[in-house]
């Protein structure tokens, strides 16, 4: 969307480059039609420059206008095919191709990447709240869920909704142990919302299941372990955090291609 005023210049200047070819065709035919200019002439032929210099005006400013309503109905439909239509952040597909462009965009050797983390967050007791309390105010948790989320990570990192009541977090540069205490102070963060009326209100409590990784492994291997992750965080009783690692420190993995493979063979 920054292009936005590029391309507005560019289109005026050639609309200016527009104007001023047609200005000289007309001097030079009026040159051709009138042979040597006479007072008259010469009127006539300033009044014609000036008709078409004034002309411009109006649609440079028309043009204008109208790629900026075509830049907002593009941003629109931007916002509306990449983001959760309730929780504003990311949508699935929107998430999973952020994820795999972040991690294809590192150094070609897997020793010299920097660490990357996969977050799966879930909901507890998610169907309790809406059978308790109704589908708006589940909506009203999911949305309070991801606001805490989105603010309590770091700009760069990747945030989006994956499921019903499913999020997910790539956290950029973090290991493991970083990782681990980031997914503790935002679980301790989101143990501290509550929805409903007063008397009635649910607290909320999240369950994350993480991988910390490193090159570019298949993104389905990496949501398939933290989702296991997730699954055993639920099974040990909910409102915790299971982070594992598929980096391997002994030795270097050498190059992308063949590491990767290994990674994903280690994690699938």
């Amino acid at each position: 969307m920054n292009q936005e005023p590029d391309g507005l210049r560019q289109l005026v200047l050639e609309v200016l480059g527009l104007t001023l070819l047609a200005a000289a065709a007309i001097t030079i035919a009026a040159f051709n039609v009138f042979g040597e200019m006479t007072a008259e002439a010469q009127r006539a032929l300033l009044f014609s420059l000036s008709a078409l210099g004034l002309c411009t005006i109006p649609i440079l400013a028309f043009v204008a206008w109208r790629m900026s309503g075509l830049a907002r109905q593009n941003r629109q439909l931007f916002s509306r095919a990449t983001q959760d239509g309730l929780t504003q952040i990311l949508n699935k597909t929107a998430f999973r191709t952020g994820v795999e462009a972040e991690i294809m965009r590192g150094p070609r050797r897997i020793e010299d990447s920097r660490p990357y983390t996969l977050l799966i967050i879930d909901a507890d007791h998610f169907k309790k709240i809406n059978d308790r309390l109704g589908h708006a105010t589940g909506d009203v948790a999911l949305v309070a869920i991801a606001r805490m989320l989105k603010r309590s990570v770091r700009k760069d990192d990747i945030v989006g909704r994956i499921g019903g009541e499913e999020f997910a977090i790539l956290l950029k540069g973090a290991g493991l142990e970083e990782a681990r205490l980031v997914a503790e102070r935002l679980r301790a963060s989101i143990e501290c919302l509550s929805v409903g009326p007063k008397g009635r209100a649910a607290q909320l409590s999240v369950s994350m299941g993480g991988l910390t990784f490193v090159g570019a492994p298949p993104y389905e291997a990496l949501y398939r372990t933290a989702d296991a992750n997730l699954y055993r965080a639920k099974k040990n009783g909910r409102n915790r955090v299971d982070i594992t690692s598929a980096v391997r420190t002994a030795r270097p993995l050498g190059h992308q291609k063949g590491a990767t493979a290994a990674l994903a063979r280690t994690i699938g």
